[in-house]
């Protein structure tokens, strides 16, 4: 028992020696006295200006750095709601801290909006709180005791891995442990971990001359890049499409952008060309970088281009058919990501040609993508009876073989109809399953999303198809970081491919999908060397690639099985084999195809065994 908690100690003041000075010039450390009540004003919101909050008798004192448009922030305000209730009934206090330039005007409206009433929240608009406490992020968390001494600084918990990229759940609560050893008198075993969330935005400065301006660089990149998202009632939350709205955020523009992690997009270079890729060149990057770092100057902004028009309603005019969700569904406050699937009759009184989907979220701040299934067996009705509320719950798919597909949305994503003389087949009797991954935003939000529906003025004279490279043997083992998986489809046929679309679960890594002609002509079709799963996409080739009978596609995959993998959803690791669960796995590379001539006999051979196969795949699960 002793030698234990020594380890403990000698791990926590490990920690605390090596952490040294954090990035952006933090210099604070845990541990350390922090002497601001004495000289160090602060305006808390409904009171004005006053000295910093009077710590003595208070037996621990939590600061949270946040910010009114940062996702990642608003995400945890249930957390704040109910720390600052624990904290009042066991003699501590809760203090949000509004740092960012523009925030104290909203905080207001912001604290209304989440339900923080019962925290205390301090305006920081000279941000003398912030460079006091060393503060970078939002959220990041400090927790003082009734000496003023910091005894712990970080994350809230180990939710994230990096901005953008949550884990497959909560395993560790850094600041609901830390305060409640302050408050128990304790010692903090663990004083200082690294917080991940938007960065907290500079004071702007007089702007450097000669340096990048937004009506000479940014504002372009800004409109052919993010405003398609980042712009009023759409998902993006931070609006970038003024100078005013970018200039606020310049530093978290540079930030996001400078790891790559904005715009979303996965494909590698080399490997594809597609219609309406989001990703920037490295000068652009370092336009953006360079603009923030200088101060966010206008330049002449009577000469700034001007964001595009967008489509107000149906971007492609009026549907043919319009389907929508019965009913509202509530997403919850907080808590995990939902994959819910809803069910939508088709109402057809003949078999039609689709030339065009669009999607349109009801609620863009919960929704982040939606997958359109075709149905046309039912089983999708079955599982919706069998679940309670507005549709099912499913996370690797609709939970049953699919018998088409309807394409689907992503943030961003401008409907496109399919190239001239092409169609989708849409039976009579057939259901559409949409699966939507609905993301918590803070709050309770409602979301009640529809579907337009183009049909084909003329017959088309080809049928788009999908063709699933897949591996359904999978038997990945526990532990294993680095797990190989292949794939092989010799093609029989001569065939255009329009899109592709791969899916894989939490453990996957990278996926490449490669055609190989008989002559030995390699056409790379795709290469994903960061899969992540909560950022999937159909991704529709610029030009129709033509691949010829004979060519084998190929699929190769990698899987980390380990506890090093952050989306890990089993600890300690489990052997994973295929499955719809959240902690099974699957490996897919849907290609879009039109064959070259309907009349092919292979053509129609492959129609039939795809169709044998699909249901051998039914019964399958069925025995299961």
């Amino acid at each position: 028992m002793q030698l234990r908690v020594w380890g403990a100690l000698f791990l926590a003041l490990s920690m605390l020696l090596s952490s040294g000075a954090r990035a952006q010039g933090m210099e604070h450390k845990a541990g350390t006295e922090l002497a601001v009540p004495a000289f160090l004003p602060v305006t808390v919101a409904g009171q004005g200006l006053k000295p910093f909050l009077d710590l003595a008798g208070t037996k621990a004192t939590v600061v949270i750095f946040v910010g009114t448009a940062c996702p990642i922030s608003n995400g945890y305000a249930p957390e704040y709601a109910k720390l600052a209730k624990s904290l009042k009934a066991q003699g501590g206090q809760l203090v949000l801290v509004y740092s960012n330039p523009g925030d104290a005007r909203e905080a207001d409206a912001h604290a209304a909006r989440f339900g923080l009433a019962e925290a205390i929240r301090i305006l920081d608009e000279d941000q003398a709180l912030m460079k006091k406490l060393g503060a970078t992020m939002t959220p990041e968390a400090f927790v003082l005791d009734e000496k003023r001494i910091v005894r712990y600084c970080g994350a809230l918990d180990d939710k994230y891995v990096e901005r953008g990229k949550p884990r497959a759940g909560v395993r560790e609560k850094f600041l609901e442990n830390a305060a409640q050893q302050v408050i128990a008198g304790k010692f903090v075993l663990l004083p200082r971990t690294e917080p991940f969330g938007c960065d907290i935005e500079k004071l702007k400065a007089v702007a450097l001359q000669g340096a990048p301006t937004y009506s000479g660089s940014v504002a372009k990149i800004l409109n052919e890049n993010c405003i398609s998202c980042h712009r009023p009632g759409e998902t993006g939350p931070m609006r970038l499409d003024t100078f005013e709205g970018a200039r606020r955020f310049a530093d978290n523009i540079a930030g996001v952008t400078g790891r790559k992690q904005m715009p979303p997009w996965k494909p590698a270079l080399g490997h594809g060309v597609f219609k309406s890729e989001r990703r920037l060149t490295d000068a652009q990057i370092k336009v953006l970088a360079e603009w923030a770092s200088a101060g966010a100057p206008p330049g002449d902004l009577t000469k700034a281009p001007k964001p595009q028009a967008f489509t107000q309603g149906w971007a492609l005019g009026k549907p043919d058919l319009v389907l929508s969700m019965p009913d509202d569904y509530e997403v919850p406050a907080s808590g995990p990501d939902i994959y819910r699937c809803f069910v939508l009759p088709v109402p057809l009184d003949a078999d039609r040609e689709v030339v065009a989907v669009e999607y349109r979220p009801g609620n863009r701040t919960t929704v982040h993508h939606i997958i359109g299934y075709l149905d046309g067996n039912g089983l999708g009705r079955q599982k919706d009876e069998q679940d309670t509320g507005p549709g099912f719950t499913s996370f690797g798919g609709p939970g049953f073989m699919p018998t088409g597909e309807l394409g689907g949305w992503v943030p961003g994503l401008t409907p496109q109809p399919l190239p001239d003389g092409i169609a989708r087949p849409l039976k009579q009797g057939t259901d559409l399953v949409m699966q939507i991954h609905y993301h918590p935003s803070g709050k309770i939000e409602k979301d009640k999303t529809q579907v337009g529906i183009y049909f084909g003025k003329k017959k088309a004279t080809k049928l788009l198809r999908i063709l699933p490279i897949v591996q359904f043997n999978l038997d990945i083992p526990a532990g294993v970081d680095k797990h190989d998986v292949k794939a092989a489809f010799p093609l029989p046929f001569d065939a255009k491919v329009i899109f592709i679309i791969p899916h894989m679960h939490l453990l996957g890594r990278t996926m490449q999908v490669d055609a190989t002609a008989p002559d030995g002509t390699l056409t790379p079709l795709l290469k994903i060397d960061d899969w992540d799963f909560n950022w999937q996409d159909m991704y529709s080739y610029k030009d129709p690639l033509k691949l010829v009978r004979g060519s084998k596609l190929s699929l190769r995959a990698t899987f980390d099985n380990s506890e090093k993998n952050p989306r890990q959803p089993a600890l300690p690791p489990k052997r994973v084999t295929w499955g719809e669960e959240t902690t099974d796995e699957m490996c897919i590379a849907f290609i879009g195809f039109v064959p070259e001539s309907e009349n092919d006999p292979m053509m129609k051979l492959y129609d039939t065994m795809l169709r044998a196969g699909a249901k051998k795949r039914m019964e399958e699960k069925k025995a299961l």
